[in-house]
């Protein structure tokens, strides 16, 4: 669902690869989509807008690395496990894909005015379900990031006082909300919620010692602390904060025709072998589905 400050001021979690010591090496390659071959049928399914001008328009918040992030060579140009799958979707469906930054909690109210798809790890919730539609394409659970070493000695199992850096707008977010309301349920010290625009400002506060730890997903969490130099660490959450739900593209709610389309393009790339390589090729196997669905049922 990864404020700005100087040397360590990012849009990315690569930047603060960066902030964290100048690391220059991507940590992924991606996968090259140019071999991706159109599949006639699905093409002939596309709506007249986005066949007239050849190109689907996607909202993305590309500060959430590794699903989308700016690349670091020129800071502008969007690359990312999401940007590899947005891009297999437009090869397969014979147009081109323009991956546009957007304000996180901005995406789904732009859906068929300013874009066409939402690609930026969406979590599927019943909340969001019920404003726009999704099509899984990976699944995903979640994961503490704390500074090396864990200095404040944070412990997953007693979050009550503790102070969490965290992405407003997301389901991380509202999962954190909802535990400190059972500690000051329970006659203890609510947690002390520091939000952030972009979760890499997160991970910076924490990185510099002004929260206990942050609560993302575990490519993000795991892949920050991969390229930190050895400045942040991750720890598995308790069992009642790690389940496994379901990422998805969000499409408007009234556009039931390209939510179809979407899927069914999802599960051609599943069947021909070329989804998996996709997220091999970003070491994130766990994350794979073995069919996308429109709107599928979830836990909250």
């Amino acid at each position: 669902m990864f404020d700005r400050m100087t040397c360590l001021q990012a849009v990315s979690v690569l930047a603060v690869m960066t902030a964290f010591g100048c690391a220059t090496d991507a940590l992924a390659q991606g996968f090259d989509t140019s071999g991706i071959k159109v599949d006639p049928s699905l093409a002939a399914r596309l709506p007249d807008k986005i066949k007239d001008a050849g190109v689907i328009v996607i909202g993305s918040d590309t500060s959430y690395a590794p699903w989308e992030y700016l690349s670091e060579k020129d800071g502008q140009t969007p690359e990312g496990i999401d940007v590899d799958i947005a891009d297999a979707i437009g090869n397969r469906l014979g147009v081109k894909i323009d991956f546009q930054t957007s304000a996180f909690d901005a995406i789904l109210p732009a859906l068929g005015t300013k874009f066409d798809l939402g690609v930026s790890a969406l979590s599927i919730t019943k909340e969001r379900m019920n404003a726009v539609n999704f099509v899984s394409y990976t699944q995903t659970g979640n994961l503490w990031g704390i500074r090396a070493g864990n200095p404040t000695n944070f412990d997953p199992a007693n979050l009550c006082g503790t102070k969490i850096a965290i992405m407003s707008g997301t389901s991380h977010e509202k999962e954190v909300e909802q535990e400190s309301q059972r500690c000051v349920s329970s006659g203890k010290k609510e947690i002390e919620l520091i939000p952030f625009k972009v979760q890499t400002e997160a991970l910076t506060r924490v990185a510099a010692g002004g929260a206990d730890a942050t609560f993302s997903g575990p490519a993000t969490i795991g892949y920050a602390a991969k390229s930190s130099n050895g400045q942040l660490e991750t720890m598995e959450a308790t069992p009642a904060m790690s389940e496994v739900g379901y990422n998805g593209i969000a499409v408007a709610k009234s556009d039931d025709k390209l939510t179809g389309l979407v899927a069914d393009t999802i599960n051609s790339l599943i069947e021909d072998g070329t989804y998996k390589a996709i997220l091999d090729a970003w070491g994130l196997g766990s994350a794979i589905v073995d069919k996308a669905m429109v709107n599928p049922q979830v836990e909250d």
